[in-house]
């Protein structure tokens, strides 16, 4: 009689799968959980097997692939890539993480992890947006591959340190008393904007990165003055605001002076409505 197999993390009955590979978990969030307790169980030296390589767990195989999309994007991803950076068989990951999709997952809880939540309440509404939001843009600095994954839609992406991370940025509305649905139209507006501006930042290092490309393999890269968009007779006001806002180009400063703008529309609207948000003393105050 065969035995069913069982969910390593929970405990409950797995479905057959037509992948080719048995499932391990029967989700990603006990994949998660599993992974985050044997980050905290790995050895500090981890031992060799006997073929000389580096002895294999799941968070040696998550922090090369980290390491991969930090440095090359998502596109350079793959088991085959991890697997060589760690000097073993693409084989040999398998028996750690089931697949691609579950190592990014991973990725991104782990990725998330390494940025700390606050562990002080805000001093009022406003200092815990401005707190969120920084949180969030350095992250996106670390590690720009980790937008897409992250990124607010209709259809939610469970992770625990992604739950955890909009349970602390929501947290800021706490003392006004705010329907569930008008925190969330607040947090969608912040979000969104904050999210906004970060692919902006993503694109360039991705354009960046292609353009280092280009230029290894030979290929004349663009430049300011082939672009169309700084020919005053074509374009006259696009191209001076181009010049004065993006030459040279300061997308913190800009994402600094847009969040302002957001966090005033917020409580310009909390004011129309009659809901008292506190003294607004922290205005323009970048509180990381």
């Amino acid at each position: 009689m065969s035995v069913q197999p069982a969910c390593a993390s929970c405990g409950k009955s797995l479905e057959p799968t037509d992948r080719g590979r048995p499932r391990l978990y029967c989700s990603r969030a006990c994949q998660a959980k599993a992974y985050r307790a044997r980050r905290a169980e790995a050895p500090a030296d981890a031992p060799e097997d006997n073929d000389g390589a580096p002895h294999l767990t799941v968070e040696r195989i998550v922090r090369a692939g980290i390491a991969i999309a930090d440095a090359e994007g998502l596109d350079a991803l793959s088991m085959r890539r991890v697997a060589m950076d760690l000097g073993t068989g693409a084989m040999s990951l398998y028996r750690h993480v089931a697949s691609k999709d579950d190592l990014v997952t991973l990725m991104v809880e782990a990725a998330m992890t390494d940025v700390p939540l606050p562990d002080s309440a805000p001093r009022d509404w406003r200092h815990g947006l401005e707190r969120a939001a920084y949180r969030d843009w350095d992250l996106y600095h670390r590690h720009p591959w980790i937008l897409p994954r992250v990124m607010v839609t209709t259809r939610a992406h469970f992770s625990p340190a992604l739950a955890a991370d909009s349970e602390s940025a929501l947290s800021a509305f706490d003392e006004l008393d705010l329907e569930p649905a008008e925190a969330f139209r607040y947090m969608f507006m912040f979000a969104s904007y904050v999210q906004g501006v970060a692919l902006t930042y993503v694109s360039d290092v991705e354009a960046e990165r292609q353009s280092g490309i280009a230029l290894t393999q030979g290929t004349k890269a663009s430049n300011e003055a082939q672009n169309p968009l700084f020919v005053p007779e074509a374009y006259p006001r696009l191209a001076r605001a181009m010049r004065a806002g993006a030459t040279p180009w300061n997308l913190d400063a800009l994402f600094a002076s847009g969040l302002a703008g957001v966090l005033d529309g917020i409580a310009a609207d909390l004011a129309r409505r009659g809901i008292d948000s506190g003294p607004d003393e922290h205005r323009n105050e970048t509180s990381r």
